[in-house]
């Protein structure tokens, strides 16, 4: 089985490549990073087409929902022909659009062990719902615990935490996440036709 990822930047790339492949040994993950969340919204229909001439079993877009209210406004800032194929019934659809609320760090935060593991000397608790969390909270405790001088890069942490992060408990702490997962396991064991 082939799946293709549509991601919003270099991090993101860095941790799905090593997550997806770990944790679904049987398939082959394309994962596209492009460059940031305008040019995925963007290039989505020429990424869909991509994949499907590729004769992948699945797309995936993963996007953030920064600052839109709710995953329905991120849908209307794609064209209306990926829309269309995102919003098919999940037994025909090729096309998944997930969308992480408020966005990937909140899906890194679901797993606390992981955090725990990769920050040093870190006591995170992840609350019930990560989504609520704003957008700082990573680069907030890693200050906390290396101190103000501390750098944070993206990327080496999205290399540092795909390793260590576990699906399973992050599903109880992100909804979104929970719902991204969900989906990319149903379609790996029940693929469905192209349309």
């Amino acid at each position: 089985m082939k799946i293709g990822v549509g991601v919003e930047g270099p991090s993101d790339l860095q941790f799905w490549n090593k997550l997806l492949h770990k944790h679904f040994r049987s398939c082959r993950f394309d994962v596209r990073n492009m460059k940031n969340r305008d040019k995925l919204i963007r290039e989505s229909p020429r990424l869909l087409e991509t994949f499907m001439d590729l004769h992948y079993d699945a797309g995936f877009i993963l996007v953030d929902l920064d600052d839109e209210q709710c995953v329905s406004a991120v849908l209307e800032l794609f064209c209306e022909s990926v829309r269309q194929k995102a919003q098919l019934p999940k037994k025909d659809r090729f096309l998944h659009v997930c969308v992480a609320k408020k966005n990937l760090e909140s899906w890194y935060l679901a797993d606390p062990d992981a955090i725990n593991a990769v920050v040093p000397g870190c006591l995170y608790s992840a609350p019930t719902e990560t989504s609520h969390l704003g957008k700082g909270k990573l680069r907030e405790l890693l200050v906390s615990q290396l101190g103000r001088g501390a750098g944070f890069n993206e990327i080496a942490f999205a290399k540092g935490i795909a390793p260590k992060f576990s699906p399973q408990r992050a599903l109880s702490h992100s909804s979104s996440f929970s719902y991204f997962w969900d989906v990319i396991e149903s379609r790996i064991r029940r693929p469905v036709s192209r349309t």
